[in-house]
């Protein structure tokens, strides 16, 4: 790798849900891979999956819970009067509840996002998000991405490099060649089970890969020193980049 894109955004309040909160919609501290890839993804028009290697960092000023209203149903229910607010008609008459719930939102959060897609469409990627089709957003439809800017930027690896920035990183089972593994030796961090890379099924649904679908990655905070295999860009020349 020697050049990279270098995404600077921010979003004020919100929601990178985590698949296993339900009656709290959870969030994760910053998006996950497969929420970035399809922000990118989205932003060139791509319709088929695109590998690429990220780069996830950002801060923000904590969490707050805010009450969203929540709309249930089950498939075929007959509307009920008295059971159900909504009633759907088509053909015949469906049920809907409606009622609030509770979702946990990031606020301030001030993103940087590098990405190396291949040679190919290295150009695509850059000018896609340099002038987007459309607003962008990232995690939930509502969540507007703020791009203050995008740049090209040379990358190179050093020794020692401090995080800026709290960051992903992949657990190191997770690493395919051990010269590119970041070994951590805080194990009191917390782990998340982050979404990356899915495939098409026959039926035409998106299915995660067995293989590289999910990735396993600590959360690293702003102020830890990375000794080995991190990156750093000539755009900050100081803060540590990990490509996944």
């Amino acid at each position: 790798m020697e050049k990279a894109i270098r995404l600077q955004c921010f979003q004020n309040l919100v929601n990178y849900r985590k698949p296993s909160s339900f009656i709290i919609k959870e969030t994760f501290p910053l998006p996950p891979y497969s929420t970035v890839l399809g922000m990118i993804h989205a932003a060139c028009g791509y319709t088929e999956f695109h590998p690429m290697k990220l780069c996830i960092q950002g801060t923000n000023s904590g969490t707050v819970s805010e009450l969203y209203t929540r709309y249930s149903f089950s498939a075929g229910a007959k509307f009920e009067e008295g059971r159900h607010q909504i009633c759907i008609e088509d053909g015949e008459k469906y049920g809907i509840f409606r009622g609030i719930a509770n979702v946990e939102l990031i606020c301030e959060n001030h993103m940087v996002i590098h990405i190396v897609p291949s040679e190919e469409e290295f150009d695509t990627v850059y000018h896609s998000l340099k002038n987007p089709p459309r607003y962008l957003s990232l995690g939930r439809y509502e969540d507007l991405l703020d791009i203050e800017r995008v740049d090209i930027v040379k990358i190179h690896q050093e020794d020692e490099l401090d995080l800026e920035r709290d960051m992903y990183i992949p657990v190191e089972n997770e690493w395919k060649n051990d010269e590119e593994k970041i070994e951590i030796f805080n194990g009191g961090m917390t782990v998340y089970n982050l979404t990356r890379e899915y495939e098409i099924t026959k039926q035409g649904l998106r299915r995660w890969k067995k293989e590289t679908g999910r990735v396993k990655a600590y959360y690293c905070h702003r102020g830890m020193t990375l000794d080995q295999n991190a990156y750093v860009d000539d755009f900050e020349k100081k803060a540590a980049l990990v490509f996944f």
